[in-house]
């Protein structure tokens, strides 16, 4: 099976539509695979339809890869962003210290990672950004790679691309690839206040 990218490079034997990001990466070469939040449920306990759509194929990406078998590390990310005010208090099980209100995203994608048979040592979970710059940021400066091996980045393709070409740029330290959602019955549409904000918040990112 083939697959072109936007820019043209044909890649075989992948199922998966792969937008280019750092210069000659093939899909076989990524280790790692994040995760961005796409939003939760009205009651905050759970996933919005895109961030279900996202969590499942990045799920299906990391075990068609059988990354688990050479350590690739999953990391779901995002909290909530900070218009959302739903949901009860809720602690993750051990810790106690860390107080969230309703269920952070990335805790939800990582239980249905886990239902998807994906080790729960092969997940990473960050669980305290709040927006597309944050989840990366944090992701790449709070320890969660064990090494500086290639990432895929899994997410519709609208923010797909203002993420290959805005934020993974500037706050990720290793090579990178997008790897498309495919859009279900209500597509997921970027705005131009999203892509705004991004460019705001990277000004004082080096």
């Amino acid at each position: 099976m083939t697959n072109t990218s936007k820019c043209g490079i044909i890649y075989l034997m992948t199922p998966f539509e792969i937008l280019d990001g750092s210069i000659g990466l093939t899909v076989d070469e990524v280790a790692h695979v994040i995760v961005p939040g796409r939003g939760r449920n009205a009651n905050g306990d759970g996933l919005s339809i895109h961030s279900l759509e996202r969590a499942d194929f990045a799920a299906t990406f990391y075990l068609s890869q059988q990354l688990e078998s050479s350590g690739g590390i999953i990391i779901p990310s995002g909290y909530k962003s900070p218009a959302d005010k739903s949901g009860e208090v809720w602690t993750p099980i051990n810790q106690k210290a860390d107080v969230y209100r309703g269920v952070p995203e990335a805790e939800s994608i990582r239980l249905l990672l886990l239902k998807r048979g994906i080790g729960e040592t092969a997940i990473s979970v960050e669980r305290n950004s709040f927006d597309t710059v944050t989840n990366f940021v944090y992701c790449e400066n709070k320890g969660h790679f064990p090494d500086d091996r290639p990432v895929a980045i899994v997410a519709q393709e609208q923010q797909l691309e203002r993420i290959i070409e805005v934020i993974a740029p500037k706050t990720l330290r290793r090579d990178y690839l997008g790897i498309v959602v495919p859009e279900g019955e209500v597509n997921d549409r970027d705005t131009v206040f999203a892509k705004i904000v991004s460019f705001i918040v990277l000004v004082g990112i080096k």
